[in-house]
């Protein structure tokens, strides 16, 4: 059994990398929760999340589930006692209904809520988990994607405040510093649990649902930006103070079939989008989609993202939303058309509304969005613990989640 997990973290390695669908015979990929923004956290055996995907097959495959708990680090914890072949994987289909009548591009819709299904009724361990979604007769990973399962072992709280970044000029400048506070309760009374404050190492913050590089404060590695007080005690505060927050994401909503008709490529309504680097926030939805269900206009439609730049500026751009897991990839890499000086992609999109985003490079979310105090954001903070049984691995004792201030002042040093 450790040979058989020990080579599942070989191949896992490489494809953790992304919250992505593998085979083109999955459909819009979504991972939701109940708190704030929607962000995909369980409880250990409550609060499930819901994973939902579309297929256009003329008979209902039996698609199963897998679950690989991981490390902080997304690596996948190299144990059998955490990773048990046997346990983390339901023990039957997924469930589906069919597609409205009048839709054209899928026959069959898939949701399934986790905990409380039959073979993972909960999860034997908090952490980081990756989901793998796999067709029983063939074998191979479909689909895979990110959520997070938490303890409620620790209560910390979340400070948010406008901080301005001496060593950064306008908009740069322009910062939300986030403190966590932890306190380390005594033994449990019930479990005799003893909690050791030097295994209490790091915070991990994400901005709204972009479940990808997190602002990290680790008290086992230097930062000139992050750091923590009373290390090694009780009590602990994690500071991070150059959270950049950003704009205001972008929003198209594809639900009025007047507007965006049946039969074409749709194309954005009031023209290409332009840089916001200097606009202002408009609001949001932190990030969320909203999408038509129980009708024929409940179907995917060819939608082409235009960005107008003169002269290719940038060697790569992406736009990214809901519809990829927010992350730039190869898939959400935008060609640059000369004749029209614009970035375009086309996608394949569920009729719905959607914030979206463009990306320059790895992860420049300025450049093109620009930054300001005034935007708001649901951050989310996970507190992780390394528990040295059954080989050692990584626990999230508690999570926290805060909307950032907004405002145009700073108000905080």
């Amino acid at each position: 059994m450790t040979t058989k997990i020990l080579l599942l973290s070989c191949l896992c390695t490489v494809l953790l990398a992304a919250q992505e669908i593998v085979s083109l015979r999955i459909k819009g990929l979504r991972v939701n929760g109940s708190a704030d923004a929607r962000f995909p956290i369980a409880g250990l055996q409550s609060r499930p999340i819901t994973i939902e995907f579309d297929i256009d097959e003329t008979e209902p495959p039996d698609f199963r589930l897998r679950l690989l708990h991981c490390d902080r680090d997304w690596n996948v914890t190299a144990t059998s006692f955490i990773n048990d072949e046997m346990r983390n994987r339901t023990r039957s289909p997924i469930p589906f209904e069919p597609a409205p009548p009048g839709v054209q591009q899928y026959r069959f819709h898939y949701t399934i809520k986790l905990p409380g299904f039959p073979g993972i009724e909960r999860f034997p361990q908090s952490g980081n988990y990756v989901f793998e979604i796999y067709d029983e007769d063939e074998k191979r990973v479909l689909a895979q994607g990110r959520f997070f399962a938490v303890e409620e072992t620790l209560v910390p709280a979340m400070k948010v405040s406008n901080r301005s970044l001496p060593s950064e000029v306008n908009p740069y400048n322009q910062v939300n510093k986030i403190e966590v506070d932890c306190v380390i309760p005594k033994a449990d009374s019930i479990r005799g649990e003893v909690l050791y404050p030097l295994f209490l190492t790091r915070v991990d913050i994400y901005r709204n649902r972009q479940v990808y590089n997190p602002w990290r404060i680790d008290a086992s590695v230097p930062n000139a930006h992050a750091f923590v007080d009373g290390f090694g005690t009780s009590k602990l505060k994690f500071i991070v103070n150059n959270v950049t927050p950003g704009n205001d994401y972008r929003r198209t909503d594809l639900r009025n079939v007047d507007e965006y008709p049946i039969g074409t490529t749709l194309r954005p309504r009031l023209g290409a989008d332009v840089s916001r680097f200097l606009q202002k926030p408009a609001g949001d939805q932190n990030g969320t989609s909203t999408l038509t269900t129980g009708s024929r206009y409940a179907d995917y439609v060819p939608f082409q993202f235009e960005l107008i730049a003169e002269s290719r500026p940038y060697d790569s751009v992406f736009v990214v939303g809901d519809f990829n897991g927010w992350r730039p990839s190869r898939e959400s890499l935008m060609a640059y058309h000369d004749q029209t000086q614009r970035y375009l992609s086309s996608v394949s999109l569920r009729r719905g509304a959607y914030d979206y985003q463009y990306v320059v490079g790895a992860n420049d979310w300025i450049s093109l969005e620009g930054n300001d105090w005034r935007t708001v954001n649901v951050y989310t903070a996970f507190v992780y613990y390394r528990d040295n049984r059954y080989g050692g691995f990584d626990r999230i004792l508690g999570r926290v989640q805060r909307l950032s201030p907004g405002g145009s002042q700073a108000t905080s040093n």
